[in-house]
């Protein structure tokens, strides 16, 4: 905002029976004396609402503190005790300052959206001018990582393999969103995501060598499995007959039992069947189960068959002791007990190998967000702090958008792994996920690899396509060319538009 100062004293050139020194006087003084009777009123309501509240908190229950009693009863939101502060800088908090957007935070994209939303140095730029200050200081930190501009306004910010081209990205993003033409909406952190998605995928075209995807609301719905009629199964064929490694990364541990990854990507394997798929193909894909400690690929028959350990593991992993793991897991489960305990959750608890973790004990509930994000939080700065933790053997404690759990080892270190086992760079790999906060596990990935965040299956079949589309051979257009841009005719989704559709109409 621009403020005027009218001048007490006129200037030296002006007498003070000029008509333009009266009316400056005049001014100044209404000027002052409005402020003070602003500032008067203002003491008096700030007085008034000290004895409001107090009353309320003293006097008599009202409607509003009955109601958050109520709702504390529920949510227990007193007990969000690592939401509310920074318990220890070791840990990774949350602050409470988080403006309601647990899902939704990166140093990096908020950089940019301050600069479009926030004044710096009296100047707010444009969606456009940002992206390309962003490009400009990303460009410059891939040559000096320590002493950049980037590393200053946004520090601990993940390494960068490849430049970003986020000019051609919201040229892309803007064709199919008007983001730049919106006069009174501001860009989101979503678009500002998916434009520097879009900029990694093009940058992608002719390094990549490899891809990882996460399995749950990355490839598909939570909880849920490939089918053969997804389209991102044609997709991830095409992938693998380009020459390319695909791996699915996933915090799911099932040890010994292969079926069980095989009933997962069900989809994926019946095709492979049905199209007789060469060796020389299915042999590109591979599945790292809990985050890092289980490694399972498709021999013949297409069928899915265990890794041993001692043949894939890096030397990392083979120097952790299973007394060190154990301990681990057992501090790690009964922390977890007592914070749902706290948090007075409804949940089961599941001890694995390598992993334990809770969930909700009835299937068609979900536990709120925050409160699994506190609990993460919890096993986070209770793992990293207490003193009987084991210092040698690295953890991934998460939430997982419905469960929370503790798995030894991280995706950093499963992606590395499976990096040295292919022969395949850091330069070479991208890595899709939709669990790039504090508490998700693919933030440690950047560390090892270029990095898509997305949201949900859709956003993946989006990219996806867009790679396709730029790969360069006419199978991989082809493929792209044919994804649906909607639900398949017959479907419950389907039958919901056509419901959805005719009442608008009407």
């Amino acid at each position: 905002r621009t403020f005027k100062v009218y001048p007490l004293c006129p200037p030296r050139h002006l007498s003070p029976s000029t008509p333009s020194v009266s009316r400056s006087r005049n001014l100044a003084r209404i000027t002052c004396t409005a402020s003070f009777f602003r500032l008067c009123t203002l003491i008096l309501l700030l007085q008034l609402a000290r004895v409001s509240c107090f009353s309320r908190a003293t006097l008599r229950p009202t409607a509003s503190r009955l109601a958050f009693q109520s709702f504390r009863s529920k949510a227990d939101v007193h007990n969000y005790e690592y939401l509310r502060r920074p318990v220890n800088p070791l840990c990774r908090p949350i602050l409470a300052m988080t403006g309601g957007r647990l899902k939704e935070r990166d140093a990096l994209f908020e950089l940019v959206l301050k600069w479009i939303t926030h004044p710096e140095w009296d100047m707010t730029l444009t969606l456009r001018d940002a992206v390309a200050k962003t490009e400009h200081l990303i460009d410059e930190h891939m040559v000096n990582p320590q002493g950049s501009e980037l590393s200053r306004k946004c520090p601990g910010v993940a390494p960068f393999f490849t430049r970003l081209p986020l000019i051609k990205a919201l040229d892309f993003f803007g064709s199919r969103v008007s983001v730049e033409e919106r006069q009174y909406v501001p860009p989101t952190f979503s678009e500002v995501r998916q434009i520097f998605n879009i900029a990694q995928v093009y940058e992608m075209q002719g390094a990549i060598k490899m891809l990882t995807f996460d399995a749950d609301d990355t490839l598909y719905e939570h909880g849920m499995d490939l089918e053969p009629g997804d389209w991102i199964v044609d997709a991830l064929l095409q992938l693998l007959h380009s020459g390319i490694f695909v791996a699915v990364v996933t915090a799911a541990g099932y040890p010994g039992k292969p079926d069980r990854y095989a009933s997962r990507f069900k989809g994926l394997l019946q095709k492979m069947k049905e199209l007789n798929t060469p060796k020389e193909v299915y042999s590109r894909f591979y599945c790292v189960g809990g985050e890092c400690n289980y490694l399972f690929r498709i021999k013949e028959g297409y069928i899915c068959e265990q890794v041993p350990l001692e043949e894939w593991a890096s030397d990392e992993m083979k120097s952790w002791s299973t007394e060190g793991i154990d301990k681990l897991l057992t501090l790690a489960d009964q922390n977890l007990r007592e914070a749902c305990d706290r948090h007075k959750l409804d949940v089961q608890f599941l001890r694995k190998e390598r992993a334990v973790g809770c969930y909700p004990t009835q299937a068609g509930v979900r536990i709120a967000y925050e409160t699994l994000e506190d609990v993460a939080l919890t096993l986070q700065d209770v793992l990293q702090t207490h003193p009987e933790a084991p210092k040698d053997i690295p953890f991934c404690a998460f939430n997982g958008n419905r469960d929370v759990w503790v798995d030894v080892g991280d995706k950093r270190i499963g992606i590395e792994a499976l990096q040295q086992y292919l022969k395949v760079e850091r330069t070479q790999t991208c890595h899709l996920g939709d669990r790039f906060t504090n508490t998700g596990n693919d933030a440690r990935a950047r560390s090892v690899a270029m990095t898509v965040w997305v949201t949900n299956p859709l956003e993946t079949e989006q990219y996806l396509e867009l790679f396709l589309s730029e790969l360069g051979t006419e199978e991989a257009k082809k493929c792209a060319a044919a994804r649906p841009t909607g639900p398949r005719q017959g479907t419950v989704e389907w039958e919901k538009a056509q419901v959805v559709q005719k009442n608008t109409a009407s």
